[in-house]
């Protein structure tokens, strides 16, 4: 199946470049997690002009022009769930619940943010016609969730990051196919997603560092069987 053999070796590509970083020296381990997602979107910002859409209007034509699955809603989740019921069985992560939790909410909200934010500030008109195409939610949310899955679970099951990646791989090849996306729109997603987890990761320990100094402030999760969710409050 040529398909999955492509898809695993983007699966395989983007954990060898969280991989490198595992490692490496403080000095290059700095810059080593930013290589993938400004290389997306580079490459997405070539692809973003009238010559590659009409050439992805042919190649859909030819190859998927009565091809419709909603499997890449779904599939877009999968890196996460996966993530979810690893630790449910006991794998062991790098942080702890509470701290992992902290990190998607906060990676969570930074690529919602830009992503939709963009969507409705460019309001690029999507290949079937419809509005807001440029980013891909879809894909963003699904390299999020796979990033967060190398980063936690990566180097101690490394088949788990490359079933992550590949996963969210489908999941962009799946909104070219369904006529969703644009090939840019697939690939500035998809590093807007990896870009997102990076950031939790630098952002949330001067976060908590700093809110821990203050007992005013104070968080707890929240997980039951059909929702996760965090609490917050602040004691003046």
């Amino acid at each position: 199946m040529p398909l999955l053999k492509y898809l695993l070796l983007i699966g395989f590509f983007f954990f060898g470049i969280e991989r490198i970083s595992f490692g490496q020296e403080k000095k290059n381990a700095k810059l080593k997690p930013w290589i993938a997602p400004l290389s997306l979107t580079l490459g997405g910002l070539a692809f973003y002009n009238q010559a590659a859409h009409d050439k992805q209007v042919i190649w859909h034509h030819d190859n998927y022009a009565t091809f419709q699955s909603s499997a890449d809603d779904f599939l877009q989740y999968s890196p996460t769930l996966i993530h979810i019921g690893a630790r449910i069985l006991g794998a062991n992560a790098i942080h702890k619940g509470k701290e992992q939790l902290g990190l998607f909410l906060l990676g969570t909200g930074i690529y919602v943010i830009s992503t939709q934010g963009l969507k409705r500030i460019i309001n690029e008109t999507r290949p079937n016609g419809a509005e807001h195409s440029f980013p891909s939610g879809h894909t963003a949310t699904a390299f999020f969730g796979a990033t967060l899955l190398s980063k936690e679970l990566g180097k101690e099951y490394p088949w788990l990051a490359v079933t992550g990646y590949t996963l969210a791989a489908g999941t962009g090849y799946l909104r070219l196919a369904n006529h969703e996306h644009w090939l840019s729109d697939v690939l500035v997603g998809a590093g807007i997603g990896i870009a997102s987890a990076e950031l939790a990761y630098c952002i949330y320990p001067k976060l908590k560092e700093r809110f821990s100094k203050s007992q005013a402030f104070q968080w707890e999760p929240r997980v039951a069987p059909n929702y996760y969710a965090a609490s917050f409050s602040y004691h003046f």
